[in-house]
């Protein structure tokens, strides 16, 4: 997303008669001792004397393992010495990847999710326990309303079937209902005033949600002949399930559908509506599984996705009212 919006940047100043730079969009896998001295000489050569300007998003990925960090650091340290004229900025929720010495600033004031958002983001084992993650900060500004209230659906009762939600035809069929209830794809512009997942002007009626405006994001593997899928598809949702060849479109909301993805491939995009389908083994509410396998959470990953209304879909074990 950053690499197309430096592009449509780059358009415009030429489009002036200015002649920028041109950007280049390069991934390496830090935890990998080859990709560290790939992305090192790929970097140093460009620089080639001259300057280098280098923005690393997301430093880090579902592993905060100290080889993980310390090649990072170490790439930092190596362009430092070997090219003079640097400008890095980098990137990560993480607070422990920064090299030694090196100025940072700590952005934690809320400002991407509304407060209903926020209060459950906020509960995530990194950020209240292991503290790797540094908690909100105040807002700042004021909160003209709390946001949608976060909608529950529970994986359970009668017509639910599988383990999980992203194998339930039922959880799709509910998912789908209730999109259709905040009207999303709905032609024209909206009848009612009383939505709040988009902010208007007084005496105006706010447009209708696009498909392209929801993600549904999945812990773990949901494919196409999931039942999640097959019950939003049956309902009329646009849906597809991410594949590698589909980052760009996905990045650039560029096809008006809904897309389904694994929450830690989708580092910071942003939907107004984001669809959460929690896993039994990675449940939110068990944070063992976040230290026994030194991951990130669906609370971190998932739901901090979500600009306006979050909804959780929950394998719940609990008995029904008068099971």
């Amino acid at each position: 997303m950053l690499y197309h919006l430096l592009l449509q940047t780059v358009k415009t100043q030429q489009s002036a008669g200015v002649s920028p730079g041109q950007p280049h969009l390069l991934q390496y896998n830090l935890d990998d001792a080859y990709d560290l001295h790939k992305a090192f000489e790929d970097l140093s050569q460009a620089a080639s004397g001259g300057s280098l300007y280098v923005i690393a998003d997301e430093v880090g990925n579902n592993y905060t393992h100290d080889y993980s960090i310390n090649n990072f650091q170490t790439l930092c340290y190596l362009l430092l010495t070997q090219v003079p004229r640097l400008y890095l900025w980098a990137a990560s929720c993480f607070h422990g990847f920064t090299p030694t010495g090196w100025p940072v600033e700590y952005l934690t004031r809320p400002l991407r999710s509304p407060p209903a958002v926020v209060r459950e983001v906020e509960q995530d084992e990194r950020i209240t326990t292991r503290r790797d993650v540094l908690p909100y900060s105040e807002r700042g500004v004021p909160d003209h309303t709390d946001g949608p209230q976060v909608t529950r659906l529970y994986h359970r009762g009668q017509g639910h079937l599988g383990r999980r939600p992203g194998d339930c035809v039922t959880c799709g069929r509910e998912v789908a209902s209730f999109l259709h209830s905040l009207r999303v794809g709905v032609t024209g512009r909206s009848t009612t005033t009383s939505t709040t997942l988009t902010s208007t002007s007084v005496g105006t009626t706010p447009p209708c949600l696009q498909w392209r405006d929801v993600l549904v994001l999945y812990w773990d593997k949901v494919s196409d002949q999931s039942g999640v899928v097959t019950g939003l598809q049956e309902a009329g949702i646009p849906v597809r399930v991410m594949k590698d060849d589909d980052i760009e479109d996905v990045a650039t909301a560029r096809s008006d559908v809904v897309w389904m993805a694994s929450g830690h491939r989708v580092r910071g995009l942003e939907r107004k509506v984001v669809v959460c389908l929690e896993d039994p083994d990675f449940d939110i509410f068990r944070p063992k599984y976040v230290e026994q396998y030194d991951l990130t959470s669906p609370r971190l990953d998932l739901m901090s996705r979500c600009t306006s209304q979050l909804v959780i879909v929950s394998p719940d074990d609990k008995p029904l009212e008068g099971d």
